[in-house]
């Protein structure tokens, strides 16, 4: 059956006091770049600016910007699904109660005295948590969301000026005029707003207008943001972007914005601006504020950001009147495969246990001789097209990948995490049969349980076991346990390295513990990895520590450098990376979660990851040669053996279990 034409997916209106590059301030840098995310996910996206702007309708970033007089006209062309507004645009106000039916996102950019949001929103956007606590009285939906810094626009060569982004009261100009003149040897840049400088600026203060904010960063060695107010604090972000050090008032908004990769100063403590400031002028202690900056900088997620707006404003659109976006390509014209997986993410761009386990299933599928696709609904880094190991993989967005299933018609659908429901519901509406794959005994992955798939796949006993109080339609829909397939051969190093490694560098992995572990064994080699999912912590970097990014080759990257593995997870529920390190015999030390204990089996040191001593002692007596880590080595290539025919056990069961449900 050939693919429906396919369309925008989304019709959105948004009305706003202005549009483009004039003034370049922080609501309006936002608004913009969720705008454009939009049009890059190819939905229609018009704008009604309620300045005084006159002249006719113009298009610019793909988007066509309407002045209000022609409001009719945007309304008419454009038959909005979604109307975006922001606070106290009063003007806006009289669109959206042309509109009253269709649905409304209000976007809170700041703390306004006016406080009152109204009752008529189906949702208010918001920077920061703390911008939502400040409007309390407010009780309607809500969504926290930080605005999108893309790195591109901003990342630049530092300059050697201390810099004021805004000259107002607001944003401190009063007190970089105190802290300039107690720093006449130091070169001040203030980048000037609306009215008049507050102010009277020493004579090494320049004062420029606003323009492009990588010309700011790049004549800028320090960011100072004295604010009186911030919901959020972008500027600070879009510095730590090139590694420029930030120096800022204790603001809730800005703690959130800037994290602990920021010196935080009481606002009116002249001495202390005067004091941090000449701190900086210390080569040492500016590379390391600058490297905290630039992690932190690294660490933000602009693309998730953008990809949760789209998600944010699909939901508020009724689903009848979503339309699919972007064609399927050629290759899948036609085709009527016997089993698809629709998921998030795919191999070999992630590698987390999810997308590794639906892999090796589909692979198993595959080698079987079933014709199996693979659609990854939430990977716009992807390619429209690829191949691993034999299996077909395909990119579409959630509409599209609705629309090619139904026309592809597969006698199975298998889904897993947020797709899973939708999965189910899918496979109804076509008849074919549903698999759930469910990772963790969280409720949320319990929820498909609820419209009973034909199969539910556990990728461990105790998730299963854990689960079966709770919901009764665990013992009533047929199930089988598929611990995640780790192949031996595939992940077994020709022979392992000298290092400590933890893979995927974020706090609910035990980079903590990993790195108070590297403190202490400062003559011991350490290897951190940084994963595919989870805020990266990669600062501070020890002399005895290497950060390498994510890899597809395990092996040959990770392995073969390794000498003995931490997992001080807080949350398991089974540990492939750990099952992995068996292959090659590494002794693996893991905190005690019912997952990696049902993993590693006896092979596993088990530690509390609170107790950082205690893993030190643990490296201590694994990591040298003698008989305890000769005994632990057996033991890890032992359990290893074992892991791969109870593999070969299930992945069979699995096979059998879709062939019957065929």
């Amino acid at each position: 059956m050939p693919f429906a034409d396919q369309a925008p997916r989304m019709r959105i209106l948004a009305v706003l006091p202005t549009y483009g590059p004039v003034p370049p301030t922080g609501a309006v840098i936002t608004t913009r770049e969720y705008l454009r995310g939009l049009v890059a996910a190819g939905h229609s996206v018009h704008v009604l600016t309620t300045g005084r702007q006159t002249g006719r309708q113009r298009t610019e970033d793909g988007i066509k910007v309407w002045p209000l007089g022609n409001w009719r006209s945007a309304i008419h062309q454009e038959r909005p699904q979604l109307i975006i507004t922001h606070h106290g645009d009063r003007r806006a106000h009289l669109v959206v109660r042309q509109l009253w039916r269709v649905p409304h996102l209000l976007m809170v950019h700041g703390m306004s005295a006016n406080r009152n949001l109204g009752s008529s929103p189906a949702l208010a956007w918001f920077p920061s948590q703390a911008c939502r606590d400040y409007y309390a009285d407010y009780g309607g939906p809500a969504i926290v969301l930080p605005p999108p810094v893309n790195p591109a626009l901003y990342g630049t060569t530092p300059g050697d000026m201390v810099t004021l982004n805004g000259a107002t009261a607001a944003k401190g100009a009063d007190v970089v005029a105190q802290v300039a003149a107690r720093l006449p040897d130091m070169r001040f840049l203030v980048v000037k707003t609306v009215g008049r400088v507050p102010a009277r600026m020493p004579r090494n203060v320049e004062l420029i207008d606003r323009t492009d904010p990588r010309a700011v960063y790049a004549r800028t060695r320090v960011l100072v943001m004295p604010s009186t107010v911030e919901s959020y604090g972008r500027a600070g972000v879009e510095a730590m972007l090139s590694g420029i050090p930030v120096l800022a008032a204790p603001l809730p908004g800005l703690r959130e914005a800037l994290g602990d990769a920021a010196t935080y100063i009481p606002r009116d403590d002249i001495d202390r601006w005067v004091e941090e400031l000449r701190g900086l002028s210390d080569p040492d202690a500016y590379a390391d504020a600058s490297a905290k900056a630039r992690a932190h900088g690294a660490g933000l997620d602009w693309a998730g950001n953008l990809r949760e707006f789209e998600a944010t404003c699909a939901s508020l659109v009724r689903p009848a009147d979503l339309e699919p976006v972007g064609a399927p390509p050629a290759a899948l014209h036609e085709r009527s495969p016997d089993v698809v997986a629709w998921i998030h993410f795919g191999v070999p761009y992630r590698r987390a246990g999810s997308e590794t386990m639906i892999h090796t299933m589909m692979r198993a599928l595959k080698d079987e001789g079933l014709d199996v696709l693979v659609v990854c609904s939430a990977m716009p880094e992807a390619p429209p097209l690829w191949v691993v190991d034999g299996v077909t993989y395909t990119q579409l967005t959630p509409p599209a990948a609705d629309a090619a299933i139904r026309s592809m018609r597969p006698r199975i659908l298998v889904s897993h995490h947020d797709f899973a429901e939708s999965s189910v519901i899918l496979s109804r509406g076509i008849g074919a049969k549903s698999v759930v794959v469910i990772h963790s005994d969280f409720d949320i992955a319990a929820r498909p349980l609820a419209l009973w798939p034909d199969l539910c796949i556990y990728n461990t006993d105790w998730v299963r076991r854990a689960l079966a109080p709770r919901y009764l339609e665990v013992d009533a829909i047929p199930s089988l346990v598929v611990h995640p397939p780790v192949i031996p051969a595939e992940h077994r190093a020709p022979k392992t390295g000298d290092r400590v490694t933890l893979v995927n560098l974020n706090r609910h992995k035990g980079v903590d513990t990993w790195r108070g572990a590297a403190a202490h064994l400062r003559s011991t080699p350490f290897l951190g990895v940084t994963g595919g999912h989870g805020k990266q912590i990669l600062r501070p970097v020890l002399r005895n520590m290497r950060v390498i990014g994510q890899t597809s080759d395990m092996r040959g990257n990770v392995w073969a450098q390794t000498r003995v593995l931490m997992v001080p997870s807080v949350y398991e529920s089974y540990g492939m990376a750990a099952v992995e390190a068996l292959a090659s015999g590494i002794p693996v030390i893991a905190h005690p979660t019912p997952g990696l204990r049902e993993a590693l089996g006896d092979a596993g040191t088990f530690v509390d990851r609170a107790d950082v001593r205690a893993w030190v002692a643990a490296i201590k007596e694994l990591y040298p040669d003698g008989e305890r880590r000769d005994a632990v080595v057996a033991s890890a290539f032992a359990r290893s053996a074992f892991l791969a025919d109870q593999m070969n056990t299930e992945i069979k069961e699995w096979v059998d279990a879709v062939q019957a449900l065929l």
